[in-house]
């Protein structure tokens, strides 16, 4: 096997299953305060896993890996394309197939929902809120409850509120800690390859990223643990599938 080879599938032996059994934190998590400046942090951490974070995180990541001196413009827009498409699939297919099939095969409300069928503030049980309206309906239903002057169940900030009122599908698996640990593994594995030892560090950072990203969505309480231990889990298993095929394409090109 070549040493390249062997260095990548090392990083992600080692640091990754540390990265996915630190997400068992998020079970020892206390519950904070949703109205206050941590939980506004906490939103604006969880945002850099959504869609807009997840793709400058991607061009950043593409950028440091394959801008370098001495490569040619044709070179680099092809190496370019190989990781843009890789990311596209992998991003793009795990959430669609995340969100169309799995969550809703495994049918899980989000613990938030069941909170607040617990409480009586819904009207209705969580399985009746989920059973009796698409996600569309959920979402114009939970504004007027969030929003209405009676509702006192719960402190929440705007931005909380909004992001609750906007997570009204499934809650198994996490979709933003399959995105971050995905991203993070992905990144590692392919830095393995880069002659600059400070391009490598700054991709040792993203485990990091990705671990917080599953604690900010227990904290936020629109996933339970498991949900981000079972998202981070797939993540690292599509990222695996995605090096593969990247490194692959990049053989044939070469060749």
């Amino acid at each position: 096997m070549h040493r390249k080879s062997r260095s990548w599938i090392k990083i992600v032996a080692t640091i990754m299953p540390l990265a996915w059994g630190l997400l068992l934190i998020a079970f020892l998590l206390p519950e904070v305060r949703l109205d206050g400046q941590l939980s506004r942090w906490l939103i604006r951490l969880t945002f850099t896993a959504g869609v807009p974070g997840a793709v400058l995180i991607s061009l950043v990541g593409i950028a440091v890996l394959i801008c370098r001196a001495g490569v040619s413009p044709k070179v680099l827009f092809r190496q370019g394309v190989v990781h843009i498409a890789v990311l596209v699939v992998l991003l793009g297919g795990g959430a669609l197939v995340n969100e169309r099939l799995i969550k809703p095969a495994l049918a899980v409300p989000r613990p938030n929902i069941v909170w607040l069928g617990e409480e009586e503030v819904l009207g209705m049980t969580a399985e009746q809120f989920y059973a009796s309206m698409n996600k569309q309906q959920r979402r114009g239903y939970l504004h007027q409850v969030l929003t209405d002057p009676a509702f006192h169940a719960i402190r929440l900030n705007a931005e909380v509120r909004d992001h609750w009122i906007h997570e009204t599908g499934y809650s198994l698996p996490s979709g933003h800690t399959l995105a971050a640990m995905l991203l993070a593994t992905y990144f590692l594995a392919m830095a393995a390859a880069c002659t600059k030892r400070w391009r490598r560090r700054v991709f040792y950072l993203l485990p990091v990223w990705a671990v917080a990203i599953g604690c900010s969505r227990v904290l936020l309480r629109v996933h339970r643990p498991s949900d981000v231990v079972w998202g981070g889990g797939i993540g690292i298993s599509l990222a695996v599938v995605g090096v593969c095929l990247s490194r692959w394409l990049s053989r044939e090109r070469r060749r």
